[in-house]
């Protein structure tokens, strides 16, 4: 007994992998093979973007996917790329598909110690930071995508190892062993961000730790270790655009999806229809529901109004009354006669190699007058009831996205108390979130670092981003049950103090 009490986050990491193994597999064989890569992984439209530029390196010595056009070179950036090649390089496709899964097993099992060392750092409570490390290892909550060839099977053990190595910087007392720590701490985020892009958000806790060090000690050098940290965060994402400003002669960006030479669906017009949609926090599926027939059809010359009729049935009413149906159905012509001219090139799978497309520019500043309209129409739709319903949508859910729980054990009771359990929890960690942010002046500073940092990468995603899927949520999920326990060992303590 002694012994499982000494090893019990141990315990946990090893029984971790496992049962994160066991849901997956199991996941594994009850989805439709077609929606399978080589009966080994979970195959999706975005996956192969990340894993053929390390084939093509490999075979030929270009780090690039298989579409057409400069934006092959960079359409995603190379962070879990490079983590695939590695192991591509050891073993042939398609077992590297097997090994790639271990791997991310592997990392998964070792993010619940970090888990677990930033909660006991956080909460001085062994229990509750061995609950919070098992509720994330041991039950299907935070597993869905480890079998998936995708950024998200590795970015939420990348950002809890960042953090980890951040608090380890802060608990030494020997400069050296303080300066390795941060080391590697720049060193892991630098590699996060050619991941994940997107979390450089949590980018603000290395300076509010080197601060919290170093600011006793002058400012020459504490300028001079924000100045060294800073640039190796920096650093694999300058090469990575230096790389790219060579290919194409202009800075395009960290996720130039819409860069003006791709020949799919995500052309400038699209991404200014998205923005419109935005204005009242469309769905991601809904949009896509009838644009991409929209499109598909027209780039086989079919433009019927059916296709724009669809389209029109999802708008709000208060939308068709303000701009007309006529004005709004007109708008959608003109998409579809900018696609039309984009169709010979797709027909002969060639790049569009022109600088400016002037059925595209018309349809696009359209857009961007309708967007205008509506943040002045609709000003507290847009710059409050939106962003709220998109927090809804990213927060009020039980994060089960295997198909297993969403298709094959559907209806069955047992399935379904899993479900009102995990949406309960998923729930109870963005409303502490909430809560987090008013309690702030009585936290740790450790742990109002990462209420403001996880504050702002939410805010972002509602504000900004507008489209949501489970995966982006994803990596922030273990510090959002950190802080339901902070917060919950908080209450209990004020609790116990009043009686």
């Amino acid at each position: 007994m002694n012994f499982i009490k000494k090893n019990a986050i141990v315990i946990i990491c090893i029984l971790s992998f496992f049962t994160a193994s066991f849901y997956n597999q199991l996941n594994l064989n009850k989805i439709p093979s077609t929606s399978l890569r080589d009966g080994k992984t979970v195959a999706t439209s975005d996956d192969v973007s990340y894993i053929v530029p390390a084939h093509n390196y490999l075979d030929y010595g270009e780090w690039k996917d298989n579409s057409i056009g400069k934006q092959s070179y960079f359409i995603r950036p190379p962070g879990y790329g490079i983590f695939y090649f590695v192991f591509l390089k050891i073993v042939d496709y398609p077992l590297v598909l097997s090994i790639i899964k271990i791997a991310q097993l592997l990392l998964f099992a070792c993010s619940v110690y970090w888990l677990y060392f930033i909660a006991f750092s956080l909460i001085q409570h062994k229990k509750i930071a061995l609950i919070i490390a098992g509720t994330y290892g041991l039950t299907p909550f935070a597993i869905g995508f480890l079998f998936y060839t995708l950024t998200e099977g590795i970015t939420p053990a990348l950002l809890l190892l960042y953090v980890f190595l951040l608090f380890k910087a802060h608990n030494k007392t020997v400069n050296k062993h303080k300066i390795i720590f941060y080391f590697l701490a720049s060193f892991c985020f630098a590699y996060l961000l050619i991941v994940r892009p997107a979390i450089g958000f949590l980018g603000i806790l290395l300076p509010v730790f080197l601060l919290k060090d170093y600011w006793n000690n002058g400012i020459y050098k504490l300028l001079l270790k924000l100045v060294l940290f800073g640039l190796i965060t920096i650093s694999f994402t300058t090469i990575w655009q230096v790389r790219n400003y060579n290919i194409t002669n202009e800075i395009v960006g960290l996720h130039p999806i819409y860069y003006k030479d791709g020949n799919s669906i995500y052309r400038p017009p699209f991404k200014e229809f998205w923005k419109f949609v935005g204005g009242w926090a469309q769905e991601g599926h809904v949009a896509h529901s009838y644009m991409v027939p929209m499109w598909k059809a027209a780039i086989n010359g079919d433009t019927s109004i059916i296709y724009i009729e669809n389209a029109l049935k999802t708008f709000p009413k208060k939308v068709i009354t303000f701009y007309g149906k006529d004005r709004l159905t007109n708008v959608f012509r003109k998409y579809q006669e900018a696609v039309l001219f984009q169709k010979p090139y797709y027909e002969k799978h060639k790049s569009i190699d022109i600088q400016s497309i002037e059925s595209e520019i018309i349809v696009s500043n359209e857009l961007k007058q309708l967007v205008r309209e509506y943040k002045h129409e609709f000003w507290f739709d847009y710059h409050i009831k939106s962003p709220l319903k998109v927090f809804k949508i990213m927060a009020f859910h039980s994060n089960l996205s295997l198909y297993i729980f969403q298709h094959t054990y559907r209806g069955n009771i047992l399935m379904e108390l899993t479900r009102v359990l995990f949406y309960t929890l998923h729930t109870l960690c963005f409303i502490a979130l909430l809560i987090a942010l008013f309690l702030i002046k009585t936290s740790d500073w450790r742990q109002s670092a990462l209420i403001i940092s996880l504050i702002v990468y939410v805010f972002y995603l509602c504000y900004f981003q507008r489209g949501i899927e489970e995966r982006y949520t994803l990596p922030i999920l273990p510090f959002l049950l950190i802080t339901l326990g902070y917060n919950g060992n908080q209450l209990f303590k004020k609790l116990r103090t009043k009686s």
